[in-house]
């Protein structure tokens, strides 16, 4: 699952005047079929003038709305038979996650935002392969490519704040201002509190993810583990991978054949005439484990080893 905030930027991600480019430009693969927190089948015109009207107290210019961009993996939508219903359901959780992620106490109800689901990307001058020259740029990619825009206000539902606000609820003055590309991450102090911690976003809307569907997530999946990759220590990468390795094997245990677990069990037994000792025991259940992975997974020492050298370079 990728959960991506895209920044600004001309053209299209310029986001201080109307979003109404951006709702057209969504207009593409199929007319309508924008959906809210509570509505289904709102027409492109209506999200454009609800979304420009929801504004107050912002500077010519300032970013009046942002948008969310929610990529299931393939196997997730393997996993959710590409269920539109399921899709939305999912949408509306991960605009709960957004809500709460800000750290002032606020739901899903107290944004504006208006989603679609799309079913087709083309490739663009970040894709690996563009870049090489293998295809051109606007091809269609192949394969399941099911993904969700959210268009999302900057301020919060104006007309809920309103509500709450004559109904004695709210003593503060003003509405909030909701950035998630703000760099205030849980501040206390200060005329800003709260934030957005994006990369705590990326998790917590993989979570709603897996709670909602029963998906039982690998580690290569996760979030922490691509960003660890990218970004983290070679202790760090080295660590996460041998992670990776223990849990295949333990799901290489749990799905062979009954006879080759009973194998497994008679290794593990103690010797009835001569007692192993502990480096025969372990040398045994490192063979028995790695067994069936000789092929394709690298030993973890070998893994070690490798990011040893990277780090130390070659020697003069």
């Amino acid at each position: 699952m990728v959960a991506k905030i895209p920044s600004g930027g001309p053209g299209l991600g310029q986001r201080s005047g109307s979003c109404g480019g951006l709702v057209a430009y969504l207009e593409k693969e199929v007319q309508g079929q924008w959906f809210s927190l509570d509505r289904e089948n709102v027409p492109a015109a209506e999200v454009m003038a609800t979304l420009d009207a929801n504004k107050r107290n912002l500077n010519r210019d300032a970013d009046k709305y942002y948008q969310v961009v929610l990529a299931p993996s393939q196997a997730e939508l393997r996993h959710i038979d590409s269920d539109p219903e399921k899709l939305r359901a999912y949408t509306r959780a991960a605009m709960e996650q957004y809500a709460a992620n800000f750290g002032k106490s606020i739901e899903g109800r107290d944004l504006v935002y208006f989603a679609k689901v799309e079913h087709e990307r083309t490739t663009g001058p970040q894709d690996r392969a563009v870049q090489v020259g293998d295809v051109k740029r606007g091809q269609a990619k192949e394969g399941e490519q099911t993904h969700i825009h959210v268009l999302v206000s900057r301020t919060e539902n104006l007309a809920r704040y309103t509500e709450r606000k004559q109904a004695g609820e709210l003593e503060r003055k003003n509405p909030y201002h909701l950035s998630p590309l703000t760099n205030h991450k849980n501040t206390q102090r200060g005329v800003v509190t709260g934030g957005f911690e994006r990369k705590q976003y990326s998790e917590r809307v993989e979570q709603a993810f897996d709670q909602a569907f029963g998906y039982e997530r690998p580690l290569v999946e996760t979030f922490r583990y691509a960003h660890t990759m990218q970004h983290g220590t070679p202790e760090e990468c080295v660590a996460l991978r041998v992670q990776v390795i223990q849990e295949q094997q333990r799901q290489a245990v749990q799905q062979a054949a009954p006879e080759q677990r009973q194998m497994i069990r008679s290794v593990d037994a103690p010797h009835p005439v001569e007692q192993r000792s502990d480096l025969t025991t372990h040398t045994l259940e490192s063979e028995r484990i790695k067994a069936p992975y000789q092929e394709n997974k690298p030993d973890t020492d070998v893994i070690r080893e490798s990011e040893q050298k990277r780090v130390r370079g070659p020697r003069l």
